[in-house]
């Protein structure tokens, strides 16, 4: 793909250092003070970040406020403008910035397009200069970036989460879970608190990206629901758009999320059974001291390990090969109990093949994106599946 430079003015510049072992994997993360008239042309990067951003409603309005009441401190106000980049040059001599853009699915404009769009709008009518923030990430692989959306656009998926709530959307799924005890913990949208007026703990995306690890519509032996873990914004989108293909799931949803809690609560053991021990020291894994510990809301248990949902996500996604459909509903094939399986021989297989991917990664991110890892979860499923009687 052809190199495209942007090259640009800027009042600040600077690099912030990470810590060594980050740096060798390229990532790097640069800030910028731009004047709003200085801005870049973007309108051919804008790929990396499906959403549109409307231009009506409380957030755009906010923004224009803010760019038209707070000149001096719009910079401070707005959180800026996030772009993926290949690579960054500057040119002290006279602070001048250059983007060097290659590829429109990795680089471009992350976050901040309500910003962006805005502000082009706006520039010309200001009176006086005014500015804006640009944070700048470089090294990022394809893998990488619908997590970084994702994270930087938290508060547009629970919008979104609040307007499926408000048209009925999750109606389904909230009858499906209606008799667990955990059902009253479950945050259907935004603000949602208990009596006590503390958060609601159970995230519906998180409900749906566990789901979403048994969609068997559109993933297969082969091709796996890999953004179960990578992305929020990807299942939920796909739930809208996909609906009753979960409705397929639900009648098996509350073994399913007592299974994801399951898998977190027993892998430490499971993993020392296989390997001697020191769960621990994996990369990744907080192992709790004294009387913190971490709740598992869905078994209603507390474990001493903080366990990687990138270890969690694989193993769960791999018990996708249990399924059979009866009647337009999942059930478990051979009347095979999930829960047991994990608790026997399977589940010191699963926990030995994470262990390998993780000791040789090193990163939890990478073992549960991994498609591999995806694969020789399900496939050591499939094979126990296949030899039961």
């Amino acid at each position: 793909m052809q190199l495209t430079k942007l090259t640009f003015p800027v009042v600040s510049f600077r690099h912030l250092d990470s810590p060594s072992h980050i740096q060798k994997q390229g990532y790097r993360d640069y800030f910028a003070m731009v004047e709003v008239r200085a801005l870049p042309d973007l309108s051919g990067w804008r790929k990396i970040n499906v959403r549109d951003p409307k231009m009506t409603g409380a957030v755009p309005n906010k923004i224009r406020e803010s760019v038209r009441d707070n000149p001096v401190l719009f910079a401070f106000l707005n959180r800026g403008i996030v772009l993926s980049v290949e690579s960054v040059q500057f040119d002290n001599k006279n602070d001048k910035l250059t983007l060097n853009l290659r590829d429109p699915v990795l680089h471009g404009l992350l976050d901040g397009g309500h910003t962006y769009n805005i502000l082009l709008e706006e520039r010309d009518a200001l009176e006086a200069p005014q500015y804006v923030r640009l944070e700048i990430l470089e090294g990022f692989n394809p893998e990488d970036i619908p997590q970084l959306v994702d994270a930087r656009n938290t508060s547009n998926q629970v919008r979104d989460q609040s307007l499926m709530n408000l048209s009925g959307e999750f109606d389904k799924l909230k009858k499906a879970l209606s008799k667990a005890p955990y059902a009253d913990l479950i945050a259907y949208k935004e603000y949602e608190v208990l009596p006590n007026g503390e958060p609601k703990p159970i995230d519906v995306r998180d409900i749906i990206a566990i789901l979403t690890a048994f969609e068997r519509e559109h993933f297969d032996d082969k091709t796996h629901p890999i953004n179960a873990y990578r992305s929020k914004a990807a299942c939920l989108q796909h739930f809208k758009e996909h609906a009753k293909c979960y409705e397929k799931i639900y009648p098996l949803a509350a073994d399913i999320l007592k299974l994801y809690d399951l898998i977190q609560l027993q892998l430490p053991d499971l993993y020392n059974k296989v390997r001697g021990g020191k769960f621990g020291h994996l990369t990744g894994v907080t192992t709790y001291k004294g009387k913190h510990k971490a709740h598992l809301d869905f078994i209603n248990k507390d474990s001493k390990y903080g366990v990687p949902t990138g270890f969690t996500y694989p193993i769960l996604g791999g018990f996708r090969a249990l399924l059979e459909e009866k009647g337009g509903r999942y059930i478990w094939g051979k009347e095979l109990d999930p829960h047991e399986m994990l608790s026997n021989g399977l589940g010191e297989t699963l926990a030995d093949t994470i262990g390998n991917f993780a000791l040789d990664a090193r990163n939890p991110s990478k073992t549960g994106k991994s498609p591999l890892v995806w694969q020789a979860c399900y496939q050591a499923v499939r094979v126990e599946y296949l030899e039961a009687n």
